[in-house]
């Protein structure tokens, strides 16, 4: 299937607003029956660059047209965002079009075929956790907007340091000068399950407060809230899904791959550009992640781990086991 993706103001431009919220597709030329490849080619070239008006568009037809965000792939991490984003990054208009390589047994390939479909035809491949990287360190996408006392009920007092950024409003609790030395920092992913609700299922919530316990007992260091890493970046609503596959005896990481999603679709770009505008040049990172630790080394800071481990529970047991087997995570836990 052709796909051409296309900002919401060029979609806004054609009249197309409506026709998209309901999810539709526009045809190559109204008045032919029979399309061409040079037909679609013609046509995608139009919408991308001339001013059509919705009188020249049928419904349905042959090309989907998608929706990216403002942000790109920052926003959202979809092959649209990613196709646009590289259009833009290239010097072109936002507008790409795509489609999806095929095996000769006429299946969507799979990340082996992609990697020697670009040796064999010598196409550079690059995947969508890469691009954001390259995004995030070439990019400055978080705007501190505002800066509060926050007193709390167990862990001392904190100023609380608010930014926006393409995946959400993220909060930095700050605690001392952590402008020099080692800095105790904890990266944590947002799990309103785990956080808020106290599931059973993760070691989130029982993460989050030893973190703040730890930085509350050291007297400085910064916890960096990461709003949109729900499920591993997949949203609330993806990660009940997950957890119902995993009822069935999916592990979380099979788990997310059956819902059509890489097993850890977060990125830390952002967290590294909160240390960076805090002043934080050595970090002292609470993680059992080894991702976390790679991706902030990529930034320029001086990373050591410090663990921060939890007792498992018989309920999480095998979602711990996964991190450690599948994921490569640091956990020590009896088999």
């Amino acid at each position: 299937e052709i796909r051409l993706s296309l900002p919401w103001k060029r979609i806004s431009s054609l009249g197309l607003n409506k026709v998209f919220f309901n999810g539709n597709v526009i045809p190559v030329d109204p008045k032919k029956e029979k399309i061409s490849a040079e037909d679609r080619a013609s046509f995608i070239k139009r919408l991308v660059f001339e001013n059509l008006t919705p009188e020249e568009i049928k419904f349905p037809g042959r090309i989907f047209v998608e929706e990216t965000k403002e942000m790109g792939i920052l926003e959202r991490p979809g092959i649209a965002e990613a196709c646009s984003d590289l259009a833009r990054l290239a010097g072109f208009r936002p507008c790409a079009v795509y489609a999806p390589i095929l095996t000769p047994e006429g299946e969507v390939a799979g990340k082996d075929y992609a990697e020697s479909f670009s040796r064999v035809h010598s196409i550079p491949l690059i995947s969508i956790r890469e691009l954001i990287e390259f995004r995030l360190k070439n990019e400055k996408i978080v705007e501190r907007v505002v800066e509060a006392t926050l007193p709390t009920k167990f862990y001392g007092t904190f100023k609380a340091v608010g930014y926006r950024s393409p995946i959400g409003e993220i909060i930095a609790l700050v605690r001392g000068n952590v402008a020099e030395g080692d800095v105790l920092v904890r990266i944590h992913s947002e799990c309103l399950t785990g956080d808020v609700l106290h599931s059973l299922r993760c070691d989130c919530g029982e993460q989050l407060e030893s973190a703040l316990k730890m930085i509350d007992r050291e007297g400085r260091g910064v916890l960096i809230y990461m709003r949109g890493h729900e499920g591993r970046g997949i949203g609330l609503i993806n990660k009940l899904m997950a957890y119902k596959l995993q009822e069935n005896g999916v592990d979380t990481v099979d788990a997310n791959i059956k819902l059509g999603f890489p097993p850890d679709l977060r990125s830390y770009g952002v967290a590294a550009q909160i240390l960076m505008d805090l002043g934080v040049k050595s970090v002292r990172l609470l993680t059992n992640n080894p991702l976390k630790i790679e991706e902030l080394a990529k930034y320029g800071f001086s990373v050591k781990r410090e663990a921060i481990e939890v007792e498992p529970t018989e309920v999480n047991l095998n979602y711990l086991k996964a991190k450690r087997d599948r994921m490569g995570h640091f956990l020590c836990i009896n088999d």
